[in-house]
């Protein structure tokens, strides 16, 4: 460690320089730090790369309602559900266009498009094999028959004169068949149309969906959206609420709550560290220390920020505990010279310290430095974020502080090794007592862990506002399972590969009896290849019946008092030419929207997205079905739950089995001896074992941030191990129990106030590394020497 004691020489004299760089630095820091860039929303803490998770998640994003916007207007028990129409109405149109893009309150107005006149014209490409056998039913005489006394009720009603061209055209209903394969596109479950509007069951709530080209992960623009919603509901009638159900709102309520947690825990753990300062150290040079980690947190965000842009605010949330991993070099530091007790100087008591504090730095950096390796680019951010800090740290305390302590007081930290030497050596039941209470609390944490499980859920990730979850539980019992569907995709290079593959998984889903929950175009588009051989299926038919169903037709119309020319407008569009459906004809008859929520564009090709529940029976025995059958991919959010759940675990342990070597390395490398290697050891593990112990007995479950916990523990907790195994080998006092309880306080500090947090994934962190905190502290001051033999 000469390195330490040679620049602590040339420094001695520059103290005014060193502190000036400093502040220009500090200056620098603060100006950049005032340009970044946070994103507030827990983006960051999802899969990206290439892995399965990443791939499903991305895919987890196409389905229609997670890209729209749902608006639930729900009206008293005693307003009519015409007034609920007419809010209806005028809530859409005062929606800002530019935020709001083509809101639709109903398919009305799909009435104005010609697809219901134009659709029966497409019937010889669209019936199937099960369709043409319901058609020659209805081609026997009996059923003729009963067709034409119905269509000359309908004709004798008042609106007779409106459906006479519909008879005309179609008096057997043959166009019911086509109609039918509508309700495939229908993704509302529990809806009724009136008046051209989606009206509820019980009549007593309305739907608008809309798009908006604000990203769900943009937090300004979700508040312009959300602000201009609220502003065109105070023009409701009283008796109507509408809720804005979108990703939108939970991105705003994230960023905000993140925000509000940013400011109280970064408030509460600056005063607690400071008061902590006040009651221990009691020293106006130890105003140097407390500034150290907030010095390190700026150069940590500068130094993030360069290399992640968008930042995420759960990363600069993660300040906080910075405060407390950054400040324990200060402490050693500090107590070192300032209550250490050597013969050979201030000089020789840095260089003893440096030793401890540099292996414990490098450990915690190899703990940290295992997440760079993460799938999520926010653990990989809180890596960098960490790693940038610590290292800040370790120079500052190193290299500056050392110049800004002040004399050495030497008695006070002398007098209080001594005395917990003399009480283990004068009382050796007290020895016997710590050993028996860890490893009574050992054996306990040991039992309780294995009832710790694994949470993948990615809603309990982020902060769900009790308003927003009565809104959706609300929005699911009114019209059914919009939003929580499986989506299996069809993926091929050109369409009609797309639209083959579409037509598969249909059939697969027709064989599983599920065709009544199934949103999808195969019904409605059906490769060319297949409405090809639908028309061929047709005109056979017909070859075969026409001459029949002509004389059938004839008689039984002359019987009911139909003219003999009746029916010519059937037996035409029987004999047009042929027509094929096309993507293209399905926009000009006003299924754009849905067509551009199934039928999807990218750089490999086509994908055709078929809505499915997600049952975990069904999506079982489909994930075999579709094993098999290339260019077909099925995306649960059940299965993701589960993969996510599995990368965890996985991640977890990798994490930890490459953290541990890296530790128990640079530990044989310090001590090159077993028993003191294992001694080092014990905080950590009894840490983490305490927090696995701990999550058990409270009932939490482990999850994404819980793995940044765990290396947080262990990072710290070896740290402590290094001090005390050292406090014990050096000649030189260095007062290291004092430092690592007071350093031990200000890490628990720093967690309690994330556990003020409202945010699920900084109340985690903070959470769980207060259990291991709480455990490794004790160990390091207490149980290390109490392992240690009576020192005469």
């Amino acid at each position: 460690m000469g390195l330490i004691t040679l620049c602590y020489r040339r420094f001695q004299r520059r103290r005014g320089w060193l502190l000036l760089l400093l502040l220009i630095l500090l200056a620098l820091a603060s100006w950049k730090i005032s340009q970044l860039q946070i994103e507030e929303s827990i983006s960051a803490m999802l899969p990206d790369g290439k892995s399965l998770v990443a791939h499903d998640f991305q895919l987890l994003q196409q389905a229609p309602f997670a890209r729209q916007l749902v608006i639930h207007l729900r009206a008293d028990p005693e307003i009519d559900s015409h007034d609920l129409l007419v809010a209806t109405d005028q809530l859409r149109l005062a929606l800002p266009a530019e935020l709001f893009k083509g809101p639709l309150s109903g398919p009305g107005e799909m009435t104005t498009s010609p697809l219901f006149n134009q659709l029966g014209q497409y019937l010889p490409v669209l019936v199937n094999a099960e369709d043409l056998q319901q058609i020659a039913a209805q081609l026997e005489p009996e059923e003729i028959d009963q067709h034409l006394a119905a269509d000359l009720a309908q004709l004798l009603q008042p609106q007779g004169m409106v459906l006479k061209e519909t008879i005309r055209r179609d008096p057997l209903q043959l166009e019911g068949l086509v109609l039918q394969k509508l309700s495939s596109l229908n993704p509302i479950p529990e809806v009724r149309l009136q008046d051209g509007h989606f009206l509820s069951r019980d009549g007593h709530s309305s739907l608008i969906l809309a798009d908006t080209p604000i990203s769900m992960t943009d937090a300004v623009g979700s508040k312009a959206l959300l602000d201009a919603f609220a502003v065109a509901c105070q023009q409701l009638p009283d008796g109507i609420q509408a809720n804005l159900i979108s990703g939108h709102a939970y991105t705003l309520a994230n960023a905000q709550t993140i925000q509000k947690d940013m400011k109280l825990v970064l408030l509460v753990s600056g005063m607690g560290i400071l008061l902590l300062f006040f009651l221990f150290l009691r020293s106006i040079r130890a105003l140097f220390v407390y500034l150290l980690p907030l010095f390190s947190m700026a150069m940590a965000l500068v130094v993030t920020a360069a290399w992640f842009k968008p930042l995420s605010g759960i990363t600069v949330g993660f300040g906080a505990v910075l405060l407390g991993i950054t400040i324990d070099f200060g402490l050693h530091v500090y107590f070192a010279l300032r209550y250490g007790r050597c013969q050979q100087g201030r000089e020789q008591l840095l260089c003893a310290v440096s030793r401890p504090v540099l292996f414990g730095a490098l450990t915690t950096l190899a703990a940290f430095a295992v997440l760079l390796s993460s799938a999520l680019p926010g653990q990989r951010q809180l890596a960098i974020f960490a790693m940038a800090g610590i290292v800040t740290a370790l120079l500052l305390a190193l290299l500056v502080l050392p110049h800004f302590i002040g004399p050495n007081k030497e008695n006070g930290a002398s007098s209080l090794r001594q005395l917990r030497r003399h009480v283990y050596d004068r009382i050796p039941s007290l020895r016997i007592a710590v050993l028996l209470i860890w490893l009574g609390v050992v054996g306990f944490a040991a039992v309780q862990a294995q009832d710790l499980k694994i949470n993948a859920e990615l809603r309990q990730l982020s902060y769900l506002p009790p308003a927003l979850q009565q809104a959706e539980q609300a929005l699911g019992e009114t019209w059914g399972n919009m939003r929580s569907r499986a989506l299996v995709f069809a993926s091929a290079p050109d369409l009609e590969g797309a639209l083959e593959l579409n037509e598969d998984i249909w059939r697969k889903l027709q064989g599983h009896g599920m065709l009544k929950d199934i949103v999808s175009l195969a019904p409605l588009l059906p490769s060319q290849q297949t409405q090809q051989q639908n028309l061929h299926a047709w005109r056979t038919l017909w070859q075969e019946r026409q001459a029949t169903v002509r004389d059938l037709l004839q008689l039984t119309g002359q019987k009911y008092g139909f003219a003999d020319n009746a029916f010519d407008p059937f037996w035409e569009r029987l004999n047009e030419p042929e027509r094929l459906v096309t993507p293209e004809l399905l926009e000009r008859w006003g299924l754009e929207k849905a067509l551009n929520n199934l039928l999807l564009k990218n750089d490999q090709g086509y994908q055709l997205l078929t809505l499915i529940p997600d049952q975990a029976d069904l999506i079982q025995q489909l994930g075999e079905d579709f094993a098999d059958l290339p260019g077909i991919t099925l995306v649960s959010q059940r299965r993701f739950s589960q993969q996510l759940s599995y990368e965890i675990g996985a991640d977890f342990s990798r994490f930890i089995t490459l953290a541990g070597v890296a530790v128990l390395v640079l530990l044989v490398l310090l001590f090159r001896r077993i028993p003191e290697v294992l001694l080092a050891l014990l905080p950590v593990l009894t840490g983490v074992l305490v927090m696995f112990g701990g999550m058990g007995w409270l009932g939490l479950e482990m999850n994404l941030f819980n793995v940044v916990a765990s290396i947080l523990i262990i990072g710290l907790g070896v740290d402590y191990g290094i001090f005390m195994v050292c406090h014990g080998q050096q000649e030189e006092h260095l007062a290291s129990s004092r430092a690592i309880l007071i350093s031990g306080l200000t890490t628990l500090i720093g967690f309690g106030a994330l556990v003020l947090a409202k945010h699920p994934a900084l109340h985690s962190i903070g959470l769980t590394v207060l259990l291991g905190i709480s455990a490794a502290v004790p160990t390091a001051v207490l149980v290390i020497p109490a392992f240690r033999p009576k020192r005469h």
